[in-house]
């Protein structure tokens, strides 16, 4: 199957939300999937979280240290298609974080990390593509490092490998899409493996119906962070208003974790396609 062959199964899909896969989890940075953007074109999605805590998971995974914690997040989200293959990504967003837990007392409101990267597509058949994606984390004042203090780290660099595969259940759309990457920080600053998983399909032709999974696992570094784990699951809804703009709304929990918080979120984003 020749390029423009995938772009013609590929695009209409992907212009429809089918790659979603920023979610809930705006922080995270993830990537919007492992599928190319057509050169020229685009979206900018624009998200808005409200996420809270009351217990901690301890060494063990147990949820039973109390805590305070609460957060809002407006982050934006950007792709365009540099070439058929390439993928330019873009990511930023504004904190407002309240943080108490033993002597620990945080109010923090400012920039958090930002992201620059490029996806490039590697191998596709009629249903599968597989692409890599590499990219820069800008530390700012804000969120950055798991367990760590608000502004901690500096830039470091992500190696991002996508698998996704388009189905089709009920004679609609629908795909999976896997994620695995690994974050490298400098000097002693600890890395970090991430495995993101999305599952998406659509009811009716306007609705979409997105469940997900993230893992994240940070290594431990003497005087800055704890070794934590976390697994978050989510669900949302896209509806798509129109050709070029799409609403999602969404829940998402720490269900699982080690040395952390155990959050629950809730958020909306609009997507402006171009």
């Amino acid at each position: 199957m020749r390029l423009r062959d995938i772009k013609r199964n590929y695009y209409s899909l992907w212009f429809h939300g089918l790659a979603n896969v920023l979610c809930a989890a705006v922080h995270e940075l993830a990537s919007a999937g492992a599928w190319p953007t057509e050169a020229g074109k685009g979206q900018v999605i624009s998200t808005s979280l409200f996420d809270t805590a009351n217990q901690a998971y301890d060494e063990n995974g147990d949820a039973n240290q109390d805590i305070s914690f609460s957060k809002f997040e407006g982050a934006v989200y950007l792709e365009h298609g540099l070439t058929p293959k390439t993928t330019l990504v873009l990511q930023s967003s504004f904190q407002d974080i309240q943080f108490r837990a033993g002597v620990d007392d945080v109010d923090f409101s400012g920039i958090g990390e930002s992201y620059i990267g490029l996806r490039h597509l590697l191998w596709h058949d009629s249903t599968t593509v597989i692409s890599a994606q590499g990219g820069l984390l800008l530390a700012g004042p804000g969120e950055a490092i798991s367990d760590a203090d608000l502004g901690f780290g500096n830039t470091h660099f992500e190696a991002r490998f996508l698998l996704g595969r388009s189905f089709e259940m009920a004679k609609q759309d629908g795909f999976v899409d896997f994620q695995v990457a690994r974050r490298f920080r400098p000097g002693n600053i600890p890395n970090e493996w991430r495995l993101d998983a999305t599952a998406g399909w659509r009811p009716v032709n306007d609705v979409q119906i997105l469940a997900q999974g993230f893992y994240t696992a940070s290594e431990a570094e003497f005087e800055i962070a704890r070794r934590n784990t976390r697994l978050k699951l989510q669900g949302s809804l896209v509806y798509d208003r129109n050709p070029k703009t799409s609403y999602q709304i969404g829940l998402y929990q720490t269900v699982a974790g080690k040395n952390i918080i155990k959050e629950k979120a809730f958020f909306i984003s609009i997507w402006s396609r171009y």
